[in-house]
């Protein structure tokens, strides 16, 4: 039987997990009084169509889902086949997901100590990073990072099932966590392996993953997947655009002070691996600028969240003093997490969200063209079904990116527009063309839309 003692400590334990949770919880929900969490990011609009529009189920989707990426997931055609509302899994599982890696982080770094497991869960709550990743809508990082994370603690614990299901998870919801979860495994076996002096079996695996790479590099197109990844000029995919024109020097200043001495006490008292294996896999993905480069900070700052909880875990707490100023450094994380949180400006508003929504031309749906791109996501979310959409390189554009330049020049404009269906109206919100040419034909409709005239444009020049 537990002593009194002992059971006196587990309820403190407890009592600051919720305490941590609880700061998690509100962090996470305070952006939410200025505007609802899905005005935040733009690949909300892309995760609601995927999951409002996920078509008749089949198994080899959810393998498809794994090898090509896209907004789409498994966990929406299941929910289809089960009929959930597409709300409930686009926003309440996001917001539940975020919760959930704070458990996660608590479960494994409680194997170090409880202590351990309740500092990571509350500096997660602290964290820029994981707000901004958070409210930028990253739903599959979001959803894939708690079993990313307990997939560590299951290899720590030397639960190989557990570990095997975890991957397969994660690499059915998200495929860039899970090149980063197997990086991190193959490393950490290989050099188990040779820890161990199992040549044989070190071979045997090689082989088996060479041929098993030349198979799928070759009969399923990975090829062009990898190629186009690696080689591809879109700025987006490039770096992530994660947090632009952050200085994370500023951002990651007080996590650094605590991860660096954590850092060294990790290494120092033989910790587990993985964490150190997954941290040089994340710095050379940044170093050399591999695709989503951005992206990776959202897991070297989990890393970075993981080594602080260690060193803090560490520290001897017996005296007043240091009790005071673990207070103080508490608070004000707390605190400047709090007010990065409220800072945060919506990208659309209420009234714009209601517009879309509210837009039931009297001529009938026919065609609607945001002349931005930023649009493109918040017509997908709110525009009515009946409407086929366009955007520049987005949805159904047949133009390429020269072709729209003019377009915006006011070049070529009647030609432009003839590939589009009638009637054709234009969504102008993030950018409104220049008073000149096809703009001059279009009557508005509402503060946004506006229809074209084909009429008037038949005698632009």
């Amino acid at each position: 039987m537990p002593q009194p003692e002992e059971t006196k400590t587990q309820k403190s334990y407890f009592a600051l997990l919720l305490l941590a949770l609880t700061a998690l919880i509100i962090i996470r929900v305070l952006p939410i009084l200025k505007s609802p969490l899905s005005t935040y990011g733009y690949d909300f609009g892309f995760y609601s169509y995927a999951a409002n529009h996920t078509g008749a189920f089949h198994f080899a989707d959810l393998f498809n889902n794994a090898v090509w990426g896209g907004y789409n997931n498994p966990i929406f055609l299941i929910g289809s086949w089960l009929r959930l509302p597409s709300q409930l899994l686009v926003s309440e599982l996001y917001f539940l997901a975020s919760v959930a890696l704070g458990l996660a982080c608590f479960s494994w770094m409680k194997l170090k100590s409880p202590l351990a497991g309740i500092f990571a869960c509350l500096l997660l709550a602290t964290s820029f990073v994981q707000t901004s990743g958070y409210l930028m809508y990253l739903w599959k990082n979001i959803v894939a990072l708690p079993l990313l994370v307990l997939g560590f603690k299951f290899l720590e614990e030397k639960k190989y099932w557990q570990l095997a299901i975890c991957f397969l998870a994660v690499l059915l919801l998200h495929r860039t966590t899970a090149i980063l979860f197997g990086l991190a495994l193959g490393i950490y076996f290989i050099i188990e392996t040779i820890k161990q002096k199992k040549w044989r079996l070190l071979s045997t695996c090689a082989a088996v993953a060479i041929l098993f790479g030349v198979a799928g590099y070759f009969a399923l197109h990975l090829k062009s997947i990898i190629l186009n990844l690696i080689y591809n000029n879109n700025y987006y995919v490039t770096t992530g655009l994660f947090m632009e024109g952050t200085n994370f020097w500023r951002v990651w200043w007080p996590f650094l002070l605590l991860a660096l001495p954590g850092l060294y006490l990790f290494i120092k008292k033989r910790q587990h691996p993985i964490l150190s294996i997954f941290t040089v896999v994340l710095l050379v993905w940044i170093v050399f600028k591999f695709p989503f480069y951005r992206r990776m900070l959202l897991y070297l700052d989990l890393c970075l969240i993981v080594y602080a909880a260690y060193f803090l875990s560490l520290v001897d707490y017996s005296r007043k003093f240091m009790k005071a100023a673990l207070g103080i450094i508490i608070a004000v994380l707390l605190i400047r997490s709090a007010d990065f949180a409220l800072s945060q400006t919506p990208l659309i508003s209420s009234a714009n969200v209601a517009e879309i929504k509210n837009f039931h031309p009297a001529g009938g749906f026919g065609f609607i063209l945001a002349v931005s791109a930023n649009d493109a996501p918040w017509l997908l979310a709110y525009a009515n079904p009946a409407a086929r959409l366009g955007a520049p390189g987005l949805l159904e554009d047949p133009h390429t990116y020269q072709q729209w330049k003019d377009f915006w020049q006011g070049q070529n404009q009647r030609t432009f527009l003839s590939y589009y269906p009638r009637p054709l109206y234009f969504y102008q919100r993030s950018y409104r063309l220049p008073p000149f040419g096809a703009s001059q034909c279009l009557t508005p409709l509402t503060q946004n839309f506006s229809q074209l005239d084909y009429g008037c444009l038949e005698k632009t020049p």
